[in-house]
């Protein structure tokens, strides 16, 4: 590729550099000039973590050649403050209104408000949102992203701005805090795990499978290996110890040896010199497959007859609980409300892409990694690798927003064994696609209610079947389809109460952890039904909950009786209060 020579000013310093035509503005400040502070999130100029401002103007960086900067000034978060005792405004008050959570998405952020007021330092809440529509927070701190803009605006046209009241006493309690890293994540020098290195650092890429269920006859890596720069290639036979995980069931190979149960499903993994390299080399390795037939929907796969996922069978888990007597408690119902619902698969769409690097130090084998897991992310390693699990040392990078996604294996494992192997540090980063394909998602619903109650309200029968997809393998899939169990009433008392729940492998992504853990997926389904009684029985919605809310004597489903700390009521009644 040709190279071409640039001359710009970055950060107010002028400099020439040479650059691949094809090169990205974004390659250029992270991998040749090593300013990190600009994040990687989708690779596709939609999540704005990439911003930096060029002439003035906030650009997504990620999709803009580098060569477009030959001539113009360019400022990324690390020239909007020099040290932590000089921060800009907007840094100063992103910490103090609480606008910096995760961090990941904070220096693109910051670099798209700095632009707004740089040309208007008088902005309107709604010109605030506009100028910040590019820039995606996964964390949800909108609100007071827009406050910290507005308040720092304020500070540059020399006005007060009235910031929230605190409480008179002292303590913690019902005050903003700064975050401990706040100052690292708004000048940008917080260390994410993409932003590691190491010398000699090799890479790594996977070879997935493109089919959702198939055989795997032969992995055949000859023509991998003519790439020039890779270093290994890595199948399940390298694995020194068991190759099979999972937090509760370990149904899931390290890496796939046998079949594959889902697309993206991993099989090999290159190691190359650098990124590119390894990436190429894995489009190259072939792998032979025998087809399978694929059952996607849970209830399909349920049936005697469907494909067998697992040699155990395709039900995971069932989870059975009674109470009370459900035949005469719909004996007397004088309202019966029957109702059938799904809900979806859902991404949890971190900002940041998972990333992870291994490296020896001594005789400890220590990965860095974005985790909300590390305990286990070690354990499994230690596993994977038979090692003592003394010598593994796993060390929580700073993390670009989680949600649950994070707390299962994705891809510590992978630059563990590429280490292991090569005994050189190994890094490798997904990409959105990728971080999409092979993530964990929130499990699927199938729901199957029938409520009953008396004419007054009370509710005196409760039948439930949850059928949940948990995907190819378990994950947190077992935990998670005993919580929807637990929770199919949600917070209301019946003293009758049939629920059957079922966690169904199938040919999908993984299905695993994530917030709410298989309760949110139930509230859908109990509240439109108890609307619906409280309508047939002339009731309000407020007055339906009033009479079937638990509270201190009540039994829930699994029949403990609470004898304290039970709020729903009480919150019930200051949600009332507030919008009378």
């Amino acid at each position: 590729m040709t190279e071409r020579a640039i001359t710009f000013t970055l950060n107010g310093i002028k400099q020439t550099y040479r650059v691949p035509e094809d090169r990205l503005l974004l390659d250029l400040l992270r991998e040749d000039l090593g300013l990190t502070g600009t994040k990687r999130g989708c690779g596709n100029g939609e999540c704005g973590a990439c911003t930096v401002i060029v002439d003035g103007n906030p650009i997504v960086s990620c999709i803009y050649p580098a060569v477009k900067i030959d001539g113009r000034e360019v400022m990324t978060i690390e020239g909007l403050s020099k040290t932590s005792r000089d921060l800009h405004p907007l840094q100063t008050w992103f910490l103090k209104t609480g606008a910096v959570q995760c961090g990941f998405c904070t220096p693109g952020m910051l670099m798209s408000a700095k632009a707004l007021l740089d040309r208007n330092i008088n902005p309107t809440a709604e010109e605030v949102r506009e100028a910040i529509v590019g820039n995606l927070c996964r964390c949800g701190a909108y609100q007071k992203i827009v406050e910290a803009v507005l308040a720092a605006a304020a500070e540059l046209r020399g006005e007060s701005f009235p910031e929230r009241s605190e409480p008179a006493e002292k303590g913690a309690i019902g005050r903003r805090l700064p975050k401990f890293d706040g100052i690292l994540k708004v000048t940008g020098a917080a260390q994410f795990a993409a932003d590691l290195k190491r010398p000699d650092m090799l890479f790594g890429a996977m070879v997935c499978s493109p089919h959702p269920h198939a055989k795997i006859l032969e992995i055949n890596p000859e023509a991998a290996f003519s790439e020039e720069g890779v270093v290994a290639i890595l199948t399940a036979k390298d694995i020194p110890g068991p190759n099979s995980y999972g937090v509760i069931v370990k149904d899931q190979p390290f890496l796939a040896s046998e079949k594959v149960r889902y697309v993206g499903d991993p099989v090999a993994i290159v190691i190359g010199k650098n990124e590119r390299i390894a990436r190429i080399a894995a489009r190259k390795v072939i792998v032979k497959y025998e087809v399978l037939p694929p059952v996607f929907d849970p209830r399909e796969a349920m049936k005697p007859e469907a494909p067998k996922i697992h040699e155990q069978g395709n039900i995971l888990i069932y989870r059975k609980i009674r109470k009370g007597n459900i035949d005469e408690g719909f004996k007397q119902a004088e309202v019966i409300v029957e109702r059938d619902f799904t809900t979806q698969t859902v991404e949890h769409a971190y900002i940041e892409p998972e990333a992870a690097l291994a490296f020896w130090e001594g005789d400890i084998l220590v990965v860095q990694c974005c985790s909300q897991g590390p305990h286990y992310h070690r354990q499994e390693i230690a596993r994977m690798l038979n090692l003592p699990i003394s010598k593994v040392r796993v060390i929580q990078a700073t993390t670009g927003g989680g949600f649950g996604g994070k707390i299962d294996l994705s891809l510590q494992h992978f630059v563990a064994l590429g280490t292991y192997m090569t005994g050189k540090p190994v890094k490798m980063v997904w990409t959105r696609e990728e971080s999409f394909r092979t993530s964990t998602k929130r499990h699927a619903f199938y729901l199957r209610y029938r409520f009953g109650a008396n004419k007054q309200g009370r509710l005196c029968a409760a039948y439930a079947e949850i059928i949940g997809n948990t995907g190819a393998y378990a994950s947190f899939g077992p935990a998670v389809i005993t919580r929807s169990a637990t929770m199919a009433l949600g917070p209301y008392d019946c003293p009758n109460v049939h629920v059957d729940a079922y966690g169904v492998y199938t040919n999908t992504q993984i299905a695993g952890a994530m917030r709410g853990f298989g309760a949110p997926q139930m509230s859908p389904c109990h509240e439109p039904i108890m609307d619906e009684i409280a309508r047939r029985c002339g009731l309000s919605p407020l007055e339906i909950r009033r009479i079937n809310m638990l509270r201190v004597g009540s039994s829930t489903v699994t029949q403990q009786v609470l004898t304290a700390g039970v709020g729903a009521l009480e919150t019930l009644e200051k949600v009332a209060a507030e919008i009378k």
